[in-house]
């Protein structure tokens, strides 16, 4: 994980929000998968470039096959055709790791150079279980095993024990009982985990809600009515408004998809299903605004607030089982420049102006 002196240092000087917004884009471009794993593939002999799809297609699918005794998923297999990766199911990711013959540290760097996110978020069950699976050798039949076992564990207060802790233990234990012992009183399938994001999500719109009520210039007739205004302040426009208005500045599609609206938005609240893309980006968007209400930004105290920001927005993402913020996620940059700034909430709302 980056350090907030390291995030500040990679973010540079403020920006304006047309330069937060290009950035974004160029980091959406990268085509850093097919990069990763041409070069993966390489160091296992098979001499190719991003541009031979259907070789690493070919090579991926035999390797699923032999080394993992199962078909290769259909996701994999379209992340080779050119769709950008996903860590909403975060097995794929693993057994893709896995069928490439990598250990937990090469694991660790594929998925900060070439998925764009962070691995080994140990309070989630299926993180713990590639861990302890690719840590001690074991089959991926053993993780698929494990986490079908783990589906019928209880739900129990979510445990306060750090995640580094909870990853240390994985490490040093080699026994699948004493894991898996361990497992269920220590992390948590997705279920357990969105309901913890919903609560969190919740107490933060309570705290939205309160600001826009106190302020005294908004009428609402219903609570979905409500929904929508707190939604325009997080974002700085009206879906309902302007449902077909195009975003000003190009933004990036890992910043765009999965980006909290009306419909989605009330279904949050009301808690009915939402994807992990959803939650995590609506739960940011809320801790920034609430932040950045109260603290206010000058010259001397940018820094001390991106770093207090920072530290306690991973914190809670962390109790949630999310990913921690990466500046090299289109999404994340933009909320972690946007904070970089002496307005962050006037950037923010900039660089989501709508024509």
């Amino acid at each position: 994980m980056l350090t907030n002196e390291t995030d500040i240092a990679a973010l540079g000087a403020p920006a304006e929000a047309a330069e937060i917004a290009a950035h974004a884009c160029e980091l959406d471009k990268k085509s850093v998968f097919l990069d990763g794993l041409s070069e993966r593939l390489g160091a296992l002999g098979v001499s190719c470039t991003a541009d031979d799809t259907e070789l690493m297609l070919d090579e991926v699918r035999q390797r699923f096959k032999s080394v993992l005794g199962k078909p290769c998923p259909k996701a994999v297999k379209n992340w080779i055709r050119g769709i950008t990766p996903s860590s909403v199911n975060r097995q794929n990711n693993y057994e893709l790791c896995m069928a490439l013959e990598m250990d937990h540290q090469q694991t660790a760097d594929f998925f900060r150079r070439y998925f764009l996110t962070l691995p080994w978020s140990c309070k989630s069950r299926t993180d713990a279980v590639f861990l302890y699976c690719i840590y001690h050798s074991k089959p991926c039949s053993a993780a698929v095993r494990m986490l079908d076992e783990a589906k019928s564990f209880a739900d129990r207060e979510i445990a306060r024990t750090a995640t580094a802790q909870i990853f240390q233990t994985i490490l040093a234990t080699d026994d699948d009982e004493s894991f898996m012992q361990y497992l269920s009183a220590h992390c948590f399938g997705k279920e357990q985990q969105f309901k913890t994001a919903r609560q969190m999500i919740f107490t933060e719109t309570e705290l939205v809600k309160e600001r826009i009520l106190s302020d005294g210039y908004i009428e609402y007739s219903s609570p979905d009515r409500l929904n929508s205004i707190i939604l325009s302040e997080l974002l700085g426009f009206k879906y309902q408004l302007d449902r077909d208005g195009h975003f000003e500045l190009e933004l990036p599609k890992r910043y765009t998809e999965s980006l909290p609206n009306d419909v989605s938005f009330g279904k949050v609240m009301r808690g009915e299903t939402a994807s992990y893309e959803t939650l995590r980006k609506t739960y940011m968007l809320l801790h920034f605004y609430n932040f950045y209400s109260e603290a206010i930004n000058s010259e001397e105290t940018i820094v001390s607030n991106f770093r207090d920001f920072k530290s306690g927005l991973d914190e809670q993402l962390e109790l949630c089982g999310f990913a921690p913020t990466y500046s090299q996620h289109p999404f994340d940059y933009i909320l972690l420049a946007s904070a970089n700034t002496l307005e962050p909430i006037v950037t923010f709302h900039s660089v989501n102006e709508r024509n």
